[in-house]
């Protein structure tokens, strides 16, 4: 039997999407064997620990809720999230941002490289802030990109990097202790024969153990 997912907010695109890969949508989140976290506004730097960068735009009403069903069901339900969703789930788990970065939101596309199958995969590019894991005890870097030259925090830090470096940008991550996968494409914005949101299911199964 195909799993059960519950789509916080929720969203046509996102249940469509699981819909057309078998999965079954639930309106009550204690029925789900998935939490799905959705796109939208940056994640607010206070929970993080770092002061706004010109350049965040952030929803703490949103951010309030949404760690409210993170604390009350971490440990107990599997979560994902998708672009924002996914930079909430990094932050969740431990990690930071980098709030604004060069050469992703560009509203079009670009290849990602999964670590394991050493393969490049086409996926969607809208977002301006990257997720920095590294501040976490524990996670699992999935797949990297190299599109930035620069990335900036709240402290006014800048880091310059060589645009020919190619894991420098992380773009998907799992966090084993939280039990979270973050993907900043977005799978939903293509079909279930996309490369994409091909890549992004295969995670889901792999990782979190369901199909």
């Amino acid at each position: 039997m195909k799993s059960k997912v519950y789509i916080v907010g929720p969203d046509a695109a996102y249940e469509q999407m699981f819909l057309r890969n078998g999965w079954q949508v639930v309106n009550d989140i204690e029925e789900s064997d998935l939490i799905q976290f959705t796109g939208g506004s940056d994640v607010d730097p206070m929970l993080y620990g770092e002061p706004y960068h010109p350049a965040t735009g952030s929803s703490p009403m949103r951010d309030a809720k949404e760690a409210s069903i993170f604390n009350k069901y971490n440990g107990d339900i599997p979560m994902a999230g998708i672009c924002r969703g996914g930079q909430f789930l990094n932050v969740m788990s431990g990690g930071r941002m980098w709030q604004h970065v060069d050469g992703h939101a560009i509203g079009g596309g670009h290849t990602v490289y999964d670590i394991v199958s050493g393969k490049e995969v086409l996926v969607s590019s809208t977002h301006h802030q990257m997720m920095d894991p590294t501040t976490a005890d524990n996670f699992l870097i999935l797949a990297t990109a190299g599109r930035s030259t620069f990335k900036e925090d709240g402290w006014g830090n800048s880091l310059k990097q060589d645009v020919t470096y190619e894991e420098r940008d992380v773009e998907a991550v799992f966090f084993p202790e939280t039990q979270c996968l973050s993907y900043q494409p977005h799978p939903e914005f293509f079909n279930e024969h996309h490369e994409c949101q091909k890549l992004y299911f295969e995670y889901i199964r792999v990782y979190l153990g369901l199909e």
